[in-house]
């Protein structure tokens, strides 16, 4: 199911002309330099085109298709590949130096040897390159063009012992040792976009496939046809191996039956195997089409051409920061400003129609919200890819189920504070303060994203968690109290609590019987006076007793009660402070001897509306 809705998107993707991805016979490849070379095949210049913003990073090109490769063997790649294979040298750094410098039956000639690393021809480098240059040779014998020929007898006349000697590779030999891939040029034309050696590829390329390919019926098409013995690599999943990771593999004979081997024990035809591993990588490879929730890396698609679907989804799992405005201000920084403004404002048209009951329409959201739109979430797994979670809907259903998200977790915060939360900070919240690079469970990033999406209740995991790292961390801010809300909000909705949904409100509710968020209030109110009255305090009640407060309260508020009345003493606000603290006691009859986790999450929820109604007091006496 998931290989057919691949397959699907690669077709839309084709039909479209503007559309960059690979076609048959191609793939893509992080590319870091040219080759150029002369008309007789001299070598005349190495061009760098690594983007120089920040980071220098690769460039990805279409070029001609090239396969997974791993083992001891030698598998060149057409008119782009790495330098072992291009130039017939190794760089063999400082670990594995004596072990391969000592070893003779490996070493043909060292070329360069500074005591840490060293440059040389190994005998498996020199057989490299003659691998490549033999598929040149093949591919190239008949073609008449100048690229052609430029390129031939630059093969054959290369000497990997020569490497150091040219003064254009003296010059960028740092940065080309470094497992980069290059690409020829000749007279300004690229070889692998030249359309003679394009053609000549093509004509090859149907030939070299079928030396290794046999037929049988497959589980994607349901036809009789060539099988792929060995699929693509996937490239871009967060924690998967930098050179690809399988999403179909069979790499021991326990995984084996009937004595197939590799992926002949679940086969997939060669062009379904080309669409979707060419499909993934593409889509993997624009940050517009994926996020991380974490671990795993969600990437999702719509049955068309059209990037608005893309835009809107990604804008609403990860919502722009709060617009603060920089004392430095460039052109770059007022366009972002201006970008996010109007997304955030979407975002809150979108919200207000979801809230209203209204259906969204392709005005509002760019796009046809009847379209079908797929989700899926893929999490590494050594050398393959684990399938975390798969979702399939229309564009209108997803967006309504993310926006519901959304209002649930709608709580009153600080103007400073970011106007809507990601899964991904969500997540963050489980993390121990302590923890330099913790990571959030695995498990509970697919339960999150589950529940967003099906609109269903969150994950009961992802409450405990939070409510533990409340009570121990002693603090609670505007992403935990969002969350307790909208989880008790979603158990109340579907019926499997007694909590009445009206009780559960985004700010402060005075009106509300519960004891538990009374409790909290009240909790907040001592607080408050004891810190107005001990301002050089380095603690207050809530470092001592919030955690057992929110778990036995008949405990510790008589208690809490009978420190307060010393602190109301010497308040200002004494008067003022009993008030709120009589107002808040009027609907609590007694002091529960236990609170579940339920109602613990009531009592977390009114310490934080009361605390932030104390605070917008203050904003507005200020203003006044």
């Amino acid at each position: 199911m998931i290989i057919q809705a691949l397959n699907q998107y690669y077709d839309i993707l084709t039909d479209d002309e503007n559309c960059s991805i690979p076609r048959k016979g191609y793939s893509t490849a992080k590319v870091s330099f040219v080759l150029n070379l002369s008309k007789e095949g001299q070598l005349n210049h190495i061009i760098d085109i690594r983007t120089k913003e920040g980071k220098s990073r690769p460039k990805e090109l279409v070029v001609p298709k090239q396969d997974s490769r791993s083992g001891a063997g030698c598998f060149p790649y057409f008119l782009c590949d790495n330098e072992k294979n291009v130039f017939g040298i190794e760089y063999v750094k400082k670990k594995d130096r004596e072990k391969i410098l000592n070893d003779s039956s490996k070493v043909a000639s060292i070329l360069e040897d500074d005591g840490e690393n060293a440059v040389v021809v190994t005998k498996r480098s020199k057989k490299c390159f003659e691998a490549f240059r033999s598929l040149h040779q093949k591919i190239l014998e008949k073609n008449g063009s100048v690229e052609s020929k430029a390129l031939l007898s630059f093969l054959s006349n290369w000497k990997p012992e020569d490497f150091l000697k040219h003064p254009k590779i003296i010059e960028n030999k740092d940065e080309i040792l470094k497992g980069v891939f290059f690409v020829f040029e000749v007279d300004g034309t690229y070889l692998h976009k030249s359309p003679e050696l394009k053609k000549a590829w093509e004509m090859n390329f149907n030939v070299l496939d079928d030396e290794k390919i046999k037929s049988a019926q497959c589980l994607v098409s349901g036809k009789t046809e060539p099988i792929s013995r060995v699929h693509q690599k996937i490239k871009g999943v967060t924690g998967a191996q930098s050179a690809g990771a399988s999403l179909i593999s069979f790499d021991k004979a326990s995984f084996c039956s009937y004595e197939k081997e590799q992926s002949f024990n679940a086969p997939v035809g060669t062009a379904a195997e080309f669409k979707y591993t060419t499909v993934l990588n593409h889509l993997l490879a624009d940050p517009k089409n994926r996020l991380r929730v974490a671990d795993s890396t969600v990437i999702f698609w719509a049955e068309t051409s059209d990037k608005e679907y893309e835009d809107l989804t990604l804008s609403l799992f990860n919502p722009p920061l709060s617009l603060v405005e920089s004392s430095e201000k460039n052109a770059e920084q007022e366009e972002k400003k201006i970008k996010d403004e109007k997304t955030l404002q979407l975002i809150r048209d979108i919200l207000t129609k979801v809230r209203n009951g209204q259906p969204l329409d392709p005005k509002t959201i760019g796009a046809d919200p009847d379209t079908r739109f797929y989700i899926l979430g893929l999490s590494p797994n050594n050398a393959r890819l684990a399938v975390r979670f798969w979702y399939r809907d229309t564009y209108g259903e997803v967006i309504t189920r993310i926006a519901r998200h959304h209002l649930d977790l709608e709580i009153v915060k600080a103007d400073f504070d970011p106007p809507y939360l990601s899964i991904y900070r969500l997540l963050k919240e489980t993390i121990p303060k302590s923890a330099e690079r913790g990571e959030a469970s695995p498990i509970l990033g697919g339960l999150m994203l589950n529940a967003v999406l099906n609109g269903s209740q969150y994950p009961i995991q992802m409450y405990y968690a939070i409510i533990n790292r409340i009570k121990v961390e002693r603090s609670i801010n505007f992403a935990r109290a969002g969350f307790i809300k909208a989880y008790l909000l979603r158990i109340s909705r579907n019926g499997s609590s007694s909590l009445k949904e009206s009780l559960i409100t985004m700010s402060l509710n005075k009106e509300s019987l519960n004891v538990p968020y009374r409790l909290g209030r009240l909790f907040a109110v001592l607080e408050k006076v004891q810190s107005e009255t001990n301002k050089e305090m380095g603690s207050t009640i809530t470092s001592k007793y919030f955690s057992s407060a929110s778990a036995t309260p008949a405990v510790v508020f008589p208690v809490l009660l009978k420190l307060a009345q010393h602190h109301i003493a010497k308040s200002d606000w004494g008067v003022k402070t009993n008030k709120d603290i009589e107002e808040i006691l009027s609907g609590v009859d007694a002091f529960p001897a236990f609170l579940n986790l339920e109602e613990q999450g009531m009592f977390m929820l009114g310490f934080y509306h009361q605390k932030q109604a104390f605070y917008e007091k203050k904003v507005v006496q200020k203003e006044e």
